[in-house]
């Protein structure tokens, strides 16, 4: 066999680290790894959060259909213009603001707008009577 021969002083010249590792350094390559990577996960959040947001945005929040758009012109059409509904009966249509203004003058003038006949406040009972549902 051939023979294998150590240098002097061998315990000593082995060939693995003998010194024992900077702690401090450690916990502060930890730390800092730590922090970085909890920025990089919030970053990511934010710009996923805002391409969704935005992407939600023009694809269903900012187009108008244009059957929406003429819904909304027909709308606007029979809100704000005069039109008869029964010539026989005298039905007319009357725009929304101008039918404001008249059951605004008729309440001031004292007028109700559904004639009413006053009738007597009926007793608890009879309200509970009236009020019950029949059982089966």
């Amino acid at each position: 066999m051939t023979e294998h021969t150590h240098p002097a002083g061998g315990a000593e010249t082995g060939g693995y680290d003998r010194h024992d590792p900077n702690v401090g350094f450690l916990a502060l390559f930890g730390f800092a790894l730590i922090v970085v990577l909890v920025l990089v996960v919030l970053g990511i959040q934010y710009y996923h959060d805002r391409v969704k947001e935005q992407q939600i945005f023009v694809k269903v929040l900012q187009p108008e259909s244009q059957a929406l758009k003429d819904l909304r012109a027909r709308e606007d059409q029979e809100l704000h213009t005069y039109q008869y509904i029964n010539r026989e009966k005298g039905q007319v249509r009357l725009p929304i603001d101008r039918a404001m203004k008249l059951l605004a003058a008729e309440h001031a003038a004292g007028k109700t707008f559904y004639p009413v006949k006053p009738y007597p406040v009926k007793p608890e009972e009879a309200r509970q009577e009236a009020n019950r549902v029949p059982e089966r």
